[in-house]
Formats: structure tokens, C-alpha cells, sequence
């Protein structure tokens, strides 16, 4: 429904009435945030959510703006709804947020599936946010709330478990040296080489421009049937094993879980089929080999 602007009124509790929206964060796209939400009450148009969106419209001189209008709300959600809008309307800064989240999550017993669901906040980065204040130097989340490094630079080396390699990484970022275009290539590289290539050598030619980024796709030769190929299936199963054992010492984010759940469960039917199909055989050859030495 379209509302005049005019006719809105930013409800009493809201946060922007408490916080002030931070200044490079004023700006941040957040697609993911719905049409905003007003209570029509005595003939006016309170709002809840969508206060940037709001703020935009009469930035821009819009006479009206698409709403959700309802008669009513329930006032145990009115927290859930200002966390939202303090998320999008970027009301406080990243680590104050990621606290929220925390604290929030820990008061209900909640996951961050339903808080996600509850907030229209994406449960990704519900996780990103709050794996800030678990792997990343405080040093560089005071670097990020000052926004000195990027929301995407902070989240990709946090990724990272050294917080020496950490500083090396972001230095060139915080310098503004570098874009972050690059953030997830260093790190994937950091990360691949197991942290023993020349981080300062690859971050100075990616900034003099003479690192070559490549995509190109290694031709591997297929190999003969055989004996080779069981021992290859083996070594591929032992590999596989040590992955899904490092699988209890990962924080596995919430909305990954289920996705992770579906793929073990199939691996699990697989792995069945296919010890079934081993043993079978082994009676069948042993049936066999009764048979004809009788």
C-alpha cells in the first residue's frame, strides 16, 4: 500500500529516536530488508521498520512510499523489531551489533535460524557478524568499527586463525593500499598454502599490479581401471574420514547446518550400498568357490 510521507510518524521507542545512524555505515545496502512496517493508529501511520527507507524517501523529496500497513503489532516482538532496524538503519557500530545478536540469542535460547527469521536479518549474517567478536583480533574490530576496514575485509580475515597473519592481511586494507576486491583471493591464499607462502611478497605485487591472478583449470589424466583405482577410492575414503572428523572441532553456522545434515544423511545411504555391495559380492564368491571344490 502506498503511504504519504507525510503522514508517517517514526514510533516512540523506536532506536533512531536513542542512537544515531553512523556515519559510514549511513549509506549500507541492505536488500534483504522488506517494505516498512506500519501501525495505523488514530488516523496515523506509525513506523517500526524500514526507518531508512523512510529517511531515503524524504531525502529524495518522495511524496509516497510502498508500506506494509497493519492494525496492530505484539508488543514481545517490539525488541526483535528494533534490532532490525538498528541492523539496517546502521544504528550502532559492527561489534555493538554482533553483542546484540549474541546477547539477544543467549536471553531467548535462540538459534540463528529463527532469529533470522525473526528479524529478516539473513541467518548469514547473523553469523558473520557474531564470528567477529569469536576469531577476530579485537584490534582489527576496532579498526572496522572506526571503518577503517570493510564490513567484507573483517568477515574474510576473521576466517583466519593467526592473529599476527591477521594484521599482515589487513594492513594494506586499513592503509587503503589495496581493494578490497582482493580480500577473499589473499586469504584463500593464506589459507591454501597453510600459511608458509610470502604473505608481504603476494600483498606487494598485488599492489605494484604484477601478481596474476589465474583461473585456469589443471588437465588431470585419467587413470587405468584396475587395482590403481581401488587404492585410489581408498585413499580418497581415508581423506574423507579425516575431513568429517575435523567436522567436531568447527563451529558450524546455523544456516549451514541443515544443508550439512541433508549431505551426511546421503552419505550415510551411500556408504550402507555400498558395504552392502562388498559383502554380497565376497558371499557370492564364496559360494562359488564351495561349490565347484565339492
Amino acid at each position: 500500500m502506498q503511504i504519504d510521507v507525510n503522514k508517517i510518524i517514526i514510533q516512540p521507542n523506536h532506536p533512531v529516536h536513542t542512537y544515531k545512524p553512523i556515519k559510514h555505515l549511513e549509506n549500507k545496502r541492505n536488500t534483504s530488508q522488506g517494505m516498512p512496517l506500519l501501525i495505523n493508529k488514530n488516523h496515523k501511520f506509525l513506523l517500526y521498520t524500514g526507518e531508512i527507507t523512510f529517511r531515503k524517501a524524504k531525502l529524495n523529496s518522495l511524496k509516497k512510499i510502498n508500506c506494509n500497513v497493519r492494525e496492530g503489532i505484539d508488543k514481545s516482538r517490539l525488541e526483535e523489531l528494533n534490532l532490525s532496524e538498528i541492523y539496517f538503519s546502521g544504528l550502532k557500530l559492527p561489534t555493538e551489533i554482533a553483542k546484540d545478536f549474541m546477547d539477544y540469542r543467549k536471553r531467548k535460547n535462540m538459534s540463528q535460524q529463527e532469529l533470522s527469521r525473526r528479524t529478516k536479518i539473513t541467518p548469514g549474517s547473523i553469523h558473520h557478524y557474531e564470528s567477529l567478536l569469536k576469531k577476530l583480533d579485537p584490534r582489527l574490530a576496532n579498526e572496522l568499527d572506526k571503518g577503517k576496514l570493510t564490513f567484507k575485509e573483517a568477515r574474510c580475515i576473521a576466517d583466519l586463525d593467526d592473529f599476527d597473519i591477521q594484521n599482515k592481511v589487513a594492513k594494506p586494507f586499513i592503509e587503503g593500499k589495496i581493494s578490497s576486491v582482493y580480500i577473499e583471493k589473499i586469504v584463500s591464499l593464506v589459507k591454501k598454502n597453510n600459511y608458509t607462502q610470502n604473505l608481504e611478497k603476494i600483498i606487494e605485487d598485488i599492489i605494484s599490479g604484477t601478481y596474476i591472478f589465474t583461473n585456469k583449470v589443471e588437465k588431470k589424466i585419467p587413470e587405468k581401471r584396475g587395482h590403481s583405482t581401488n587404492m585410489n577410492i581408498e585413499h580418497k575414503i581415508i581423506q574423507l574420514a579425516s575431513e568429517l572428523e575435523s567436522i567436531t572441532n568447527e563451529e558450524i553456522p546455523e544456516y549451514r547446518r541443515l544443508r550439512l545434515i541433508s549431505s551426511l544423511k546421503i552419505l550415510d545411504s551411500r556408504i550402507i550400498a555400498s558395504l552392502n555391495h562388498i559383502n554380497e559380492a565376497f558371499i557370492k564368491n564364496v559360494n562359488a568357490y564351495t561349490t565347484t571344490n565339492r
